[in-house]
This record gives C-alpha cells, sequence and structure tokens, in this order.
C-alpha cells in the first residue's frame, strides 16, 4: 500500500519462491503506444514501487541514470517469479513529465525524484492485464522571473499488459494536488484524491474500464496544517477501510462493508490522540494499528491504556472487522511518531518499522521483539502468511528490494 500503499510480488530465489505484494474523465482518454522494445534492466535501476499479480508476473517503477538526464523514470516487469527483470517502454509524453528538471539551476531535482514529502510515483496491477501508474509530479513555473514548481496529480492505465498506456485527466482533482491512494479488489479498482473543494474524493472503476464513478464516502476533509497530505486503503477478501490525513491526525476514514458501500467508521487510534495509524490486515476481521498516546499536541486520554506514558506506542488489535480496537502490547518509545509500516502476515505476527532504521517482528503475539532487518524500510507488504515484500531506501545508492519467505523471519536483498 505508498503509501505509502498495497503491493503484491513473488521472486524466486534459488528454490524457494517468494511473492511480492500488489471519476468522471474531464477530458477524452489519450492512449498512447509505448517508446520502445523492452531491454535488460539497468544496474543503477533504483524501484520507488513494486507489485505483482499473481506468482510470475510483477512490476517495479523507479528511476535509471541515463545519459540524457541525471536520471529517467523507467518501469521493469518479471514474468518467470522475479528470476530476471526486464524494462517494459513506458509513453513518451509520462517519460518527459517525470524526467524533466522542475528547480532551475540551483540544483539536480527531477520531477520523477521530488515528491512534496512523499513517494509520488506508485504501480498497481490488479492482474497481468490491467495496471495503473498514479501518484504526483512536480511541474515547473516561472513567478516574477524566478523558477519554481508545484505538484500535478497523475493518472495512468494499461488494459493489455502495458502495450499501451492511457492517461486519464480527472477535472475534479485539485490541480496541485496528487493521486493519493490507489488500489484494486478483485472486480473494482478505487482511488482518492483531493478535489477542488479542498477536500478529499474517493471514486471507483470496473478492473478492465476506465468508467470512473464517485464511491461516495462522508465526511473526507484536508488537514487544517500541517505535512503532506496522505491516504490508503487496506482490504482484505470481501472488505476494505480507508483512511486519510497528516502528521496531525486523521481528517477522515471509511469501511467498505460487505454489500460494497462506503459507511462511518472509528480509526484504531481516535480515542487516545487521533493519530495517522494505517492498519493492517491478516483477514477480513482481525487488524492491527500502532497508535502513539496523546498523537498531536493532545493531552493523555483516559482512554489509554493503564500505565501509558504520553508518546509511548502501543500495539492496538481488532477482531471483529475494525469495529472496535483494544490496546494490546506496549512497542517501546523507539517507533516512529508518524506513520510506521505496520504488517500482520497472520494471526500472532507483527512487523513494524522503528524510526525508519530497523524492522522489528514479533511471532508470539507482542511478547517478545526481534530486529529482522536493519535499514530504512520504507513499504512493507505481505500477500499471504509466509511470503512479504519491503523497500529499503539508501543513502546515495539505489533503494533495495528485500524479501521474506518465511513469514517475516528471514529478509534478503534481490537484485535487479
Amino acid at each position: 500500500m505508498r503509501t505509502p500503499i498495497v503491493v503484491v510480488a513473488i521472486l524466486v530465489l534459488g528454490a524457494g519462491l517468494f511473492f511480492v505484494g500488489r471519476a468522471s474523465v474531464s477530458k477524452a482518454p489519450v492512449s498512447i503506444p509505448t517508446s520502445s522494445a523492452s531491454t535488460v534492466v539497468k544496474a543503477s535501476f533504483s524501484p520507488l514501487s513494486v507489485d505483482f499479480s499473481s506468482v510470475v508476473s510483477g512490476w517495479a517503477l523507479g528511476t535509471v541514470a541515463c545519459q540524457t538526464h541525471f536520471v529517467c523514470l523507467s518501469l521493469s516487469r518479471t514474468t518467470n517469479a522475479g528470476r530476471s527483470w526486464t524494462t517494459s517502454p513506458l509513453p513518451k509524453t509520462l517519460l518527459h513529465l517525470a524526467d524533466r528538471r522542475v528547480d532551475g539551476k540551483q540544483s539536480i531535482r527531477y520531477a520523477a525524484l521530488y515528491g512534496g514529502g512523499t513517494l509520488n510515483l506508485n504501480v498497481e496491477f490488479a492482474n497481468a492485464e490491467d495496471g495503473w501508474i498514479y501518484g504526483s509530479l512536480a511541474a515547473p513555473y516561472r513567478v516574477n522571473g524566478q523558477s519554481s514548481f508545484d505538484f500535478h496529480p497523475v493518472l495512468w492505465s494499461t488494459h493489455d499488459g502495458g502495450v499501451v498506456w492511457t492517461s486519464l485527466p480527472q477535472s475534479w482533482m485539485y490541480r496541485q494536488g496528487a493521486v493519493l491512494a490507489l488500489d484494486a479488489s478483485s472486480r473494482t479498482v478505487y482511488l482518492m484524491a483531493q478535489n477542488k473543494n479542498d477536500d478529499v474524493t474517493v471514486e471507483s472503476s470496473p478492473v478492465g474500464q476506465d468508467r470512473w464513478r464517485a464511491a461516495d464516502p462522508k465526511g473526507l476533509y484536508t488537514p487544517a496544517g500541517g505535512g503532506p497530505l496522505s491516504g490508503s486503503f487496506v482490504f482484505s477478501g470481501s472488505r476494505g477501510w480507508l483512511i486519510e490525513g497528516n502528521d496531525r491526525g486523521v481528517s477522515g476514514s471509511a469501511q467498505l462493508s460487505t454489500t460494497g458501500q462506503w459507511i462511518p467508521w472509528t480509526p484504531p487510534c481516535a480515542a487516545v490522540g487521533d493519530g495517522m495509524a494505517v492498519p493492517a490486515a491478516s483477514t477480513s476481521k482481525s487488524l492491527i494499528a500502532a497508535c502513539v498516546m496523546g498523537g498531536f499536541a493532545s493531552p493523555l486520554t483516559s482512554a489509554a491504556p493503564p500505565g501509558a506514558k504520553l508518546g509511548s506506542t502501543w500495539l492496538y488489535e481488532s477482531e471483529n472487522a475494525g469495529r472496535t480496537f483494544t490496546a494490546s502490547t506496549e512497542l517501546g518509545p523507539d517507533t516512529e511518531y508518524f506513520g510506521p509500516e505496520v504488517a500482520s502476515p497472520s494471526a500472532g505476527t507483527t512487523l513494524i518499522t522503528s524510526q525508519g532504521q530497523t524492522l522489528r517482528a514479533s511471532f508470539d503475539a507482542g511478547r517478545h521483539w526481534l530486529t529482522v532487518y536493519s535499514g530504512n524500510v520504507m513499504f512493507l507488504h505481505f500477500i499471504d502468511p509466509n511470503e512479504g515484500v519491503a523497500l529499503v531506501q539508501r543513502s546515495h545508492r539505489p533503494n533495495r528490494l528485500i524479501m521474506t519467505f518465511d513469514g517475516g523471519h528471514v529478509w534478503l536483498p534481490i537484485p535487479f
């Protein structure tokens, strides 16, 4: 989920298989053929987003070093469970938008690398044919003779496995905003974005078509201040949850009912500070979340667990599809204040990022914790109880893809 954001993929390392993740149009969609034939992935490829739709078919969107620019946007694909990858051509229009320099002569900064504090481009595939690239890209402009830039929403789709990509401008989106989240269930794809009224809108479309319609959850607003707006979808079986806000707390949330309607939902940390905590679902009924006691500039409330201190982080669990959450165990003072990545591949197993430096795991319902990977994990996702994927950000080096196929005990780097 990149979200953060949900990603699924599968890779083979030695003999082991490994899985990895997974409106109204203002103008006529523009279908653009891709720019060139597939080639071997460059060693400089740095993944920003990874998604697998099956055990053999996966995609990674990122950047590569190139001759004409400092970096260029690139899309990689595997059709053999990750044993090898090839580049999949992108439309020239998207490449131009992503590869352009956006801040004049002061530094080397390109649209594909700069997202206003968030990962700005993501890839999502529902199956081998139907996929999307979404997020935001920086756009340069001049004011009073000075170079500056802002951000514009980006949404492209393919329904033939990346042969043709279609640009999908949406008339209702805020021009200087972003597609905050996009995720697909078996038949429906949902997107979340800031609208022109400075609120947040959710739309949906059949997976195999570009027929966007308002999904109409109520009460999704933008924060009054604080950091960049973010949003996430979480799906498990026929159920789904959405949450949006920033470092000051949750601005809106909703739950997808079994009848396919978005209905009001109280997010996990509402009673203890309303921190922006995206839950993880191991089943359609079992969810977990990491809640900071007090949230942003909030006191410790009477709903906090006995003995909890202001600023401490606790694991909250639900076994009734998110209707109620109960404090389980204290995670300690060294978890992230805002936006830790959390995963729960099976009952009693929890993984969480800590201060952007380590990935910790508990395999006994939170009684004991182990550091299972040291590094700045910026994305974490499981597709089944054993197989998961994470992206690791490395200073001055390409991002790294790491995977586990034993339920999170051991994580190994996977080269492209």
